[in-house]
């Protein structure tokens, strides 16, 4: 069932770099689906500017409460750092229909800079089944390690491999510095990457070569969550077609579509 009503905010901080840290109460949503999303709105009821919601990922779920993390852009992430605790905000969720499959044995998360809010309710449901897995985190520099303090107060510390390009803290290098290693050490192996499409299309290339499967979850600009407005396709290339990151999404299988 999708809501769309008002939540109270209990925490809306700032984190590092340009991410903020949003939580809110909303017990409805506490069973949502890990990869799923949610469209919030930015600005008051009776305000058209910024009129259109904006799409985040639900990045964990604690209690009754859902954690965003979102990075400030324009006016609408603008407007949406000017919330105060015990304040109401109008959301739309949970939204998506394709989320990441629970069929292999083991998992490499690959998430790039706020791209990992996409993989970390994942990654918190999967060591609640005991699932084997391993994540990656990575960024350009230090202060874009927005979600570490959430990692380490969460117990994945050791689940986590941080990579920096300019080596100020973890691994210096790319997230596929070590991933094709990192693929061989296990069978049945699978990626699930979320991140900028640079770095999508490089975690692809090596998904490609090791013939190793691999789930995407997409980050678009969408102005409805739902797949009215049709503002979000990119191509299917198996049935040669269009699909919406936002319904048929907002995860698919990388061998399958051109982003």
């Amino acid at each position: 069932m999708i809501y769309d009503r008002k939540y109270k905010i209990v925490e809306n901080r700032y984190i590092s770099g340009i991410t903020w840290l949003l939580r809110v109460k909303a017990p409805e949503l506490k069973d949502a689906p890990a990869g799923s999303f949610v469209m919030v709105r930015s600005s008051e009821d009776y305000l058209y500017d910024p009129m259109m919601r904006r799409a985040f990922a639900i990045a964990d779920i604690q209690g009754d409460d859902i954690l965003i993390f979102y990075d400030v852009y324009g006016k609408g992430t603008r407007a949406l750092t000017e919330k105060k605790e015990g304040e109401e905000i109008n959301i739309l969720a949970p939204l998506g229909r394709n989320f990441f499959p629970e069929n292999f044995d083991h998992y490499i998360l690959v998430g790039g800079g706020i791209g990992f809010a996409g993989l970390s309710l994942f990654m918190r449901r999967l060591k609640e089944k005991g699932r084997s897995f391993k994540a990656i985190y990575g960024v350009r520099r230090k202060e874009q390690l927005s979600m570490l303090e959430w990692i380490e107060e969460n117990g994945f510390k050791d689940d986590v491999i941080v990579y920096t390009e300019d080596g100020s803290y973890g691994i210096k290098g790319l997230v596929t510095k070590d991933l094709e290693d990192l693929i061989k050490e296990k069978e049945n192996t699978a990626l699930m990457v979320c991140g900028p499409k640079g770095m999508m299309k490089a975690v692809m290339e090596v998904a490609k070569k090791t013939e190793t499967p691999a789930y995407l979850s997409l980050e678009s600009k969408m102005a409805c969550g739902f797949g009215i407005c049709i503002g979000c396709v990119v191509k299917d290339t198996e049935s040669n077609s269009y699909v919406r990151v936002c319904y048929e999404g907002p995860v698919f299988d990388g061998h399958k579509i051109q982003f």
